[in-house]
């Protein structure tokens, strides 16, 4: 009986150490439950703090591709990108503009119409010197088109490779810089003709000085030919007629280049017509053309520079034997015409010639229009030039086979 309740009471002992323990071991445990119910706590607080953060760059990041995008659309210059393979990934309006690209993207450089294969080349040209630039020339139907091309070699990173999983992968990528350089062509173009024509001009001016007094000596010699030989007057007319032409010629090409003040005096009309109409008379002889001259009243005054006028009326008298067949006419004519200003002085040269082609009617005036393509075009130019500096103004009218009469008008002489 004693043994008995003495092993109960050993039980009892036993139960009560185990559930102590047990209740020791449920306080840890639930100490240990509120400690990791506060780090569940805290780590959601960091993951939605970090959640948000990475909204907020990935927002950000969006707004900053925008941006970027929008900047690269706006570059007046054109931006192509490429990969390893020269399949155009990246194209902004401006390059699409230039390379006529119809949509993004494009399998292969050599595939963008009229253009790929160009500009092919020319990054191979230079593909080996970094940052370098090179000028290509596109055909299409507008024209010729020039291109400079600025390329560089760019790492690419993608995500995921064999050195493990976020490492990055550096992937060759070509980005191209253009920019349309037809205009500064054309501008050079334009500035290396400006020069020529200025050279041209020069040299022209230069010679002319080098002609003028030796064919004044010539003019002055085929005179005197003609008084000692009166038995051979044809043979000294042609001399004449053509140092004549020659010399206005050199005389437009002086006028026209140098320029200068003219000398304006009180002079007569009459005169000067007369003595125009004598110095012209031996090339109107050579073409087989009539000449008058008729002035009324004899008395017309202007005021003008002599030699001046005399360039004027010789140039539209070989204007018109230029254009007048053999058995033509020249008829000059002076008059006083009645302005709605003042009264004024009025001169026609009228021939009875081809006429002038009505497209050319506009431009005869312009330097370097030229009616048969067989003169530098410059007599018209310098007429009208003359007349302006006189006060005065030159007018043309003219029917195809019918004949063109060109007009002047000078203030009278008060």
């Amino acid at each position: 009986m004693k043994a008995g309740l003495a092993g109960a009471a050993a039980a009892s002992v036993v139960l009560v150490d185990a559930f102590v323990e047990f209740s020791a071991a449920a306080n840890r445990l639930e100490r240990s439950y509120q400690e990791l119910q506060k780090e569940v706590v805290q780590l959601r607080a960091i993951l939605a703090e970090r959640s948000q953060a990475l909204r907020a760059s990935r927002t950000e990041n969006s707004h900053m591709k925008l941006a970027l995008r929008q900047i690269l659309d706006s570059l007046p210059c054109g931006v192509l990108v490429l990969d390893e393979t020269e399949r155009v990934t990246l194209s902004n309006p401006e390059a699409r503009r230039l390379l006529d690209l119809p949509s993004e993207p494009v399998e292969s450089l050599a595939e963008i119409p009229r253009s790929g294969m160009a500009m092919l080349k020319t990054i191979q040209r230079n593909l080996s010197q970094p940052d370098a630039e090179d000028e290509c020339c596109l055909s299409g139907p507008a024209g010729q088109q020039w291109l400079a091309v600025r390329h560089r070699k760019l790492p690419r990173c993608t995500e995921g490779s064999a050195a493990g999983p976020g490492a990055a992968v550096a992937q060759p990528a070509t980005i191209l810089i253009l920019r349309d350089t037809t205009s500064q062509k054309k501008l050079e173009e334009e500035r290396e003709a400006a020069r020529n024509v200025v050279a041209l001009a020069e040299m022209a001016a230069v010679l002319a000085h080098e002609i003028r007094n030796p064919l004044a000596s010539l003019e002055l010699f085929a005179g005197l030919i003609g008084e000692r030989h009166e038995g051979t007057p044809e043979y000294v007319e042609h001399l004449q007629a053509g140092i004549r032409s020659l010399s206005a010629t050199v005389n437009n090409v002086l006028r026209f280049h140098s320029g200068g003040a003219l000398q304006l005096l009180p002079m007569s009309l009459a005169e000067s017509l007369h003595g125009a109409v004598a110095f012209v008379r031996p090339l109107a002889g050579q073409k087989g053309i009539e000449l008058s001259l008729r002035v009324e009243p004899e008395d017309l005054a202007i005021r003008g520079d002599h030699n001046a006028l005399q360039q004027v009326f010789l140039n539209l008298a070989l204007n018109a034997f230029r254009f007048t067949a053999a058995g033509g006419w020249l008829r000059i004519t002076a008059n006083r015409s009645h302005g709605a200003d003042r009264a004024r002085v009025r001169v026609d040269f009228t021939d009875n010639g081809c006429g002038i082609e009505p497209t050319l009617l506009s431009r005869v005036f312009d330097a370097g229009c030229s009616g048969s393509g067989q003169t530098p075009g410059l007599g018209l130019a310098v007429c009208r030039r003359i007349l302006e500096q006189h006060g005065g103004s030159i007018g043309v009218t003219s029917q195809l086979r019918r004949g063109t009469t060109f007009s002047l008008e000078f203030p009278i002489e008060s």
